[in-house]
């Protein structure tokens, strides 16, 4: 029976536009091969150190304007154009979530970073009517906070020792197949989430067959 239910945010629950991204940082931030580093699954080079919270964002800022052909670049152009990358989050989703609360732990379990997670913050907000994503999960594991990322084993495993939860009775979402073949190995029940299809059907077709 599950009992608790993860959500990745990027690409699940917040919807991403990649190409937007790299037009900010191409455009704006004279900065043309960020795509060598930005992957909606998983990301690399600094990039994957920002990430897995090895790199503050005042570093993370520091190497952009280096490896910029601008001559200046403030902190917002930046954050700015890294945000650019996250669209909207879908009011229905989280008008699901505020119902699978009433009978379910939520937790959120997200490669992310700071500047990132700011954007998300506020775009939830924007979809609740004012909820902030804080009171609708239960407890965030952002891997910039816990120094582990996903599809490692090691970010899952921390969550379930401090969560006190058991794999079968857990119901892990993301859009990345490596997350969920990490999570599966693990005995989470998984959904590979596709754009495409409607989040809050497929999540309540697996749960009426719980």
């Amino acid at each position: 029976m599950i009992k608790t239910i993860i959500f990745d945010l990027g690409g699940v629950l917040v919807s991403l536009n990649k190409e937007r991204c790299l037009n900010a940082f191409s455009n704006s931030l004279k900065f043309p091969n960020f795509g060598d580093y930005l992957n909606p699954y998983a990301q690399s080079g600094f990039f994957a150190k920002f990430e897995n919270g090895d790199m503050s964002s005042a570093e993370f800022r520091d190497i952009i304007r280096e490896r910029s052909s601008a001559k200046e670049l403030s902190d917002k152009q930046i954050d700015d154009a890294l945000c650019a990358f996250l669209t909207d989050v879908e009011p229905k989703k989280v008008k699901m979530l505020l119902e699978l609360k009433k009978k379910y732990r939520l937790l959120l379990l997200s490669n992310n970073n700071p500047i990132a997670w700011e954007g998300c913050k506020t775009l939830f907000k924007e979809a609740s009517g004012g909820i902030a994503i804080d009171d609708v999960f239960d407890k965030l594991y952002l891997s910039y906070q816990m120094n582990l990322s996903k599809p490692g084993e090691a970010i899952f495993n921390e969550l379930l020792v401090k969560e006190g939860i058991l794999p079968h009775e857990s119901l892990f979402i993301d859009d990345a197949p490596k997350n969920i073949e990490t999570a599966k190995k693990l005995g989470f029940n998984v959904l590979l989430y596709n754009v495409e299809e409607d989040l809050c059907c497929k999540v309540a077709e697996i749960l009426s067959n719980d």
